[in-house]
């Protein structure tokens, strides 16, 4: 179950999504509804009708974190957040760095040039090795950062996060990742909402490819 909902609908889509007989909960740090996910996932776990071993939680090292030093402290929030010792995989949510927000940065936009991919991934191997995550991987990045990446890694990536659907089919970086032996998971596998505005605005068709 992907989460990107707004706060006041998460907790009753979760709760839905459980009793329907989702198990894979799929969130991240900068879609700001951590804290309710994890109110819904407490009240199952406590109540006895699901275990911690049969869900699959993934959250994400925000954009504004790609420095190893974050990393930690990133990860210890969203485990707060979620009421979990662990999370199941965590992810780079973006492969381009930005400056971490505060009193004097408030634009989230504003480019690192300092973002070392190799860095920030030693500094989520050591995140597995404490148990705070069981496994990592990357979204949103291209075959030369993956490649970068993987070459470097102690501890490989097992998925690699990207918008996957019918109008946007990556077969490359697909089969790039396959042939490293990282999975992919599509987010927006049916599309973007907004499609139909964008295709007016660039005046092209909305046909399927061949």
């Amino acid at each position: 179950m992907e989460t990107h909902y707004d706060i006041k609908n998460i907790e009753k889509a979760v709760d839905a999504a459980l009793e329907a007989g989702y198990r894979h909960i799929d969130t991240a740090y900068v879609y700001e509804n951590e804290a309710e996910i994890g109110q819904a996932l407490r009240k199952w776990l406590e109540s006895g009708k699901i275990k911690r071993e049969e869900l699959f939680v993934t959250t994400k090292l925000p954009q504004y974190a790609l420095r190893p030093e974050c990393v930690e402290r990133y990860l210890k929030l969203s485990l707060a957040n979620l009421q979990l010792d662990y999370v199941d995989l965590y992810l780079i949510h973006n492969s381009v760095g930005c400056m971490e927000i505060s009193k004097e940065i408030t634009d989230p936009f504003i480019l690192d040039p300092e973002t070392d991919h190799v860095k920030i991934w030693k500094a989520l191997e050591a995140q597995v090795d404490a148990g705070r995550a069981k496994s990592i991987g990357l979204s949103n990045f291209n075959a030369r950062q993956i490649k970068r990446v993987w070459q470097s890694a102690r501890i490989k990536p097992v998925m690699h996060q990207i918008e996957l659907h019918v109008f946007f089919e990556q077969r490359e970086i697909v089969a790039f990742c396959k042939a490293l032996d990282i999975e992919v998971t599509a987010y927006a596998p049916l599309g973007c909402p907004d499609i139909g505005s964008v295709v007016r605005r660039i005046g092209r068709s909305r046909h399927l490819p061949e």
